[in-house]
């Protein structure tokens, strides 16, 4: 069950990171990406918020999945993961009007997904 919910959480971080596809355009816009992580003057506390948000069922779920793993190696598993996954879908932005790719959002991905591990693991 974890894991269809883990699946499941995957198609809803796909559906609110990438559509509407209609946003793609094919053109980069490397100017918009914000490269250094909290270097923006004032980050929205919201995004901020938003993101870990997002992650952190990603981590839950994962963590109740592979609860029979040891708890370092499962945060490890879905930090790098959620940054991995983070990274593609900041990537695909860049070539999307109304969206803003930042660094920051990746590191609060992956901050999210570690805290869902710990959520789970200290729910056992």
């Amino acid at each position: 069950m974890w894991r269809l919910l883990w699946f499941l959480w995957l198609v809803v971080i796909f559906g609110l990171t990438v559509l509407p596809l209609s946003n793609f355009v094919g053109h980069s816009h490397w100017d918009l990406v914000t490269w250094i992580p909290y270097s923006e003057h004032h980050p929205a506390i919201e995004d901020i918020v938003g993101n870990i948000a997002l992650f952190l069922p990603f981590g839950f779920f994962l963590g109740r999945s592979l609860r029979t793993l040891s708890r370092n190696r499962v945060s490890f598993l879905a930090v790098v993961t959620a940054a991995a996954l983070s990274t593609a879908v900041e990537f695909f932005q860049v070539y999307c009007h109304n969206r803003n790719p930042s660094t920051t959002d990746i590191c609060n991905n992956a901050l999210g997904a570690g805290l869902g591990v710990w959520l789970a693991a200290s729910r056992l």
